[in-house]
């Protein structure tokens, strides 16, 4: 059996397993199953839905147990059942990616966490993208949870939401290769609308993602490392930067399972995440957390 199949802390559902069992296992329907109770907050601000206070907290909720515990308090309903705003939770792309790699797991389906961008959220951008890669047909494809038949018609895309062309989403480091050689600018890498974009940015998202392949599923505002020291200065020392060129080798193509993902980290120590991750779910919010505890 693969690994990648195998829950996580923060994949297994715990006391919600049954509920779990309510979201379709077919990653063409998955999509439209997760709109009903998970709305993009960030999407949802921009079209003046009111968030609730209690809401604001929902990104900050690291497993699926506390997301569909959260979701269940709000409204006990199916989830089949489509909430209005009041009875949702107001997530990522994070926490879409999250639930349904939890989702096809349970199905035994393999999946994973995977941090990159994508081209196809904003025009001449690279934007900070998780999504969900699944194995169909006997190969990992990129499935982007978010792509709901409603956002499918809103953005006007056509190809497969389930298994994404590599032009239209790549993994932190096949973009920070394609920086390195000189075929994107690091400026249009990142988050437009947080005004965070640079090479200092895909090396954070190079991290994340390395971990999230291990099964280490941390929050997009995790950071730990070296992301600490470039985080601060947004800059890169010249070995900082010869690392990351070693650690991209390795992550593209990425690991096949989850145990060579491991082996990765192994090789790479400064690279994993440390017992205590500093967390900025906004500029001026500084959490120091414990992964173990989460």
């Amino acid at each position: 059996m693969s690994d990648d199949v195998q829950h996580t802390r923060w994949s297994a559902p715990g006391a919600q397993r049954e509920r779990l069992s309510e979201l379709p296992s077919s990653p063409t329907t998955l999509a439209d199953a997760l709109a009903n109770f998970l709305m993009a907050y960030g999407s949802a601000k921009a079209r003046g839905v009111d968030v609730s206070p209690e809401a604001e907290e929902d990104r900050n909720l690291r497993s699926v147990a506390r997301l569909l515990e959260t979701a269940f308090f709000r409204d006990s309903r199916s989830l089949t059942v489509r909430r209005r705003a009041a009875g949702c939770l107001y997530g990522t792309c994070h926490d879409f990616a999250l639930l349904a790699v939890s989702a096809l797991r349970e199905s035994g389906i393999p999946a994973r966490l995977r941090v990159g961008f994508a081209s196809y959220l904003r025009p001449g951008r690279w934007e900070d993208h998780w999504v969900c890669e699944h194995k169909a047909s006997g190969q990992w494809a990129i499935f982007d949870a978010e792509l709901n038949s409603r956002a499918r018609t809103a953005r006007g895309i056509t190809f497969d939401g389930t298994n994404i062309p590599k032009s239209r989403w790549q993994s932190a480091a096949a973009i920070w290769q394609k920086i390195e050689a000189g075929e994107i600018d690091p400026a249009i890498c990142g988050i437009s609308f947080a005004n965070l974009s640079g090479k200092w940015f895909v090396a954070r998202s190079m991290l994340q993602d390395a971990a999230a392949l291990a099964g280490i599923e941390t929050l997009p505002w995790d950071n730990w490392g070296p992301a600490l020291r470039f985080g601060a200065t947004r800059q890169l020392t010249e070995e900082q930067t010869k690392d990351f060129d070693a650690l991209a080798v390795t992550l593209n193509p990425p690991p096949i399972t989850r145990a060579e993902a491991e082996n990765v980290l192994t090789r790479f120590p400064w690279a994993k995440p440390t017992p205590v991750v500093v967390s900025f779910p906004s500029h001026h919010d500084r959490r120091e957390i414990v992964l173990a505890d989460t």
